[in-house]
């Protein structure tokens, strides 16, 4: 297992920190835990890539608006 250090956290934080691992234990396991839900969620880009490898179909805006122009001409 790996060790982080964290340097030049304002007093603000630590103090935040200290109280919040109070009710979850210690501070060690409440930062784990925090760091872990955080990475545990996909990074926006990571999501924008997943869907664009996704999508089969690759039309323009241009495209789009045609054929919505045809749709109403039909009806």
């Amino acid at each position: 297992m790996a060790t982080l250090y964290l340097r030049d956290l304002s007093d603000e934080t630590v103090t935040e920190l200290k109280t919040r691992a109070a009710c979850n234990h210690s501070r060690q396991a409440y930062t784990r835990a925090l760091l872990a839900r955080e990475v545990a969620v996909p990074a926006p880009d990571d999501v924008l890539a997943r869907i664009e490898a996704q999508v089969s179909a690759r039309l323009s805006t241009q495209d789009v608006l045609d054929d919505i122009e045809l749709g109403r001409r039909h009806h």
